[in-house]
């Protein structure tokens, strides 16, 4: 890894929260947050007053973050997934379609202006789970579950690298969204991740504080992924249970509650064929299966990390023309182990080659 440093890794952090009132910091721990008790609402430690806890009032983690300090920026590796084999080189690039699109429902001016805007991002840089959670977010909300993902360690430029002092609340400051023009004389700026690793410092950056990248693919395939043969085999027992209760269900004239009856009836007008939910024992079932993959490939990781995880593995499922239980369970545990053996993940990335990361001219 030669002189970078990285920061310790952990998917079971706690949150801190601004109260509205002091102002002072509450903190909750990832199941409290995971739980939103009483609508998500909990009184300040200091004055008593009700919080509304959520992004919009989160704060720092870590206040002895090394990335806040201006003298060791540099020295931190930095981190950012990207389905994209030579990112940054084109990390904003509009894809031609977007741009076939514009050129049909725009003026040309308009169409340019968008084009401009887009491909001027700034690049985002993060801690290692930030960039976890940022690939886990784009697989569930972006129709990324079935894309290749790379996972790179982004190391900044030395010498001459100018960046604001101190760190800006993306709840109320430009910073997510910001251009490449609108950091001016910047090379980048800190804020305040609200959405990924909430609570942390992440790098709104230009492409020339970039030095030079490392990066592999994810699942990280070299790292021994071992599922215990008993899980497999308890599994299989559930799911001929499921498989039992769905012929038996299956033999029955369906009951239908009135909303069911109205959505056969759309989708016999509509065409496609109607499926009628799950039964609460089938549920359960299903509910049993992820619980226990969960509990084996995920130890040590919060339960709201374990839910965007999950549910980004289940959006790759869907995102495959077929699969079999087993592929599914075996991918879960591939992808996993980049939350559960991190440092091993390090070691990767220690022997791939660097790549130094030229800016495009203006």
């Amino acid at each position: 890894m030669g002189d970078l440093v990285d920061r310790p890794v952990s998917f079971d952090y706690g949150y801190n929260m601004t109260c509205p009132a002091c102002p002072a910091v509450t903190a909750l721990t990832s199941e409290e947050y995971h739980r939103q008790d009483n609508e998500a609402r909990v009184a300040c430690a200091h004055c008593g007053s009700d919080i509304h806890f959520g992004p919009a009032v989160m704060t720092l983690r870590d206040p002895d973050d090394l990335a806040l300090d201006d003298h060791r920026l540099s020295a931190v590796a930095w981190y950012h997934t990207s389905t994209q084999d030579n990112w940054p080189s084109t990390a904003h690039a509009m894809p031609a379609v977007a741009m076939e699109f514009m050129s049909r429902v725009m003026s040309p001016d308009a169409a340019r202006r968008v084009r401009d805007r887009q491909e001027d991002q700034a690049l985002h840089l993060g801690t290692y789970e930030t960039a976890i959670e940022s690939m886990l977010r784009r697989m569930s909300d972006q129709d990324d579950g079935g894309s290749q993902f790379y996972l790179y360690r982004v190391a900044l430029r030395r010498t001459d690298l100018v960046i604001e002092p101190g760190w800006r609340d993306e709840n109320h400051a430009e910073a997510a969204q910001i251009t490449q023009t609108a950091l001016g004389d910047l090379d980048g700026v800190r804020y305040l991740n609200v959405y990924e690793s909430p609570g942390s410092i992440s790098l709104a950056v230009r492409t020339s504080a970039i030095a030079w990248v490392q990066r592999i693919s994810l699942p990280a395939s070299p790292l021994d992924v071992t599922i215990p043969p008993d899980l497999l085999a308890e599994i299989g027992l559930l799911r001929g249970r499921r498989r039992d209760i769905d012929q038996l269900d299956a033999s029955r004239p369906p009951e239908l509650d009135p909303l069911a009856q109205l959505s056969r009836n759309i989708a016999a007008r509509r065409g496609p064929s109607f499926t009628q939910s799950p039964t609460p024992q089938q549920s359960a079932m299903s509910e049993r299966i992820d619980q226990l993959i969960e509990d084996a490939c995920l130890p040590g990781v919060s339960l709201p990390v374990r839910s965007r995880f999950t549910d980004a593995l289940q959006h790759w499922r869907a995102a495959q023309k077929s699969t079999e239980h087993d592929d599914y369970i075996h991918r879960f545990a591939a992808m996993a182990a980049a939350l559960t053996h991190p440092s091993e993940v390090h070691q990767l990335l220690d022997h791939c080659p660097r790549r130094t990361v030229t800016p495009t001219p203006a």
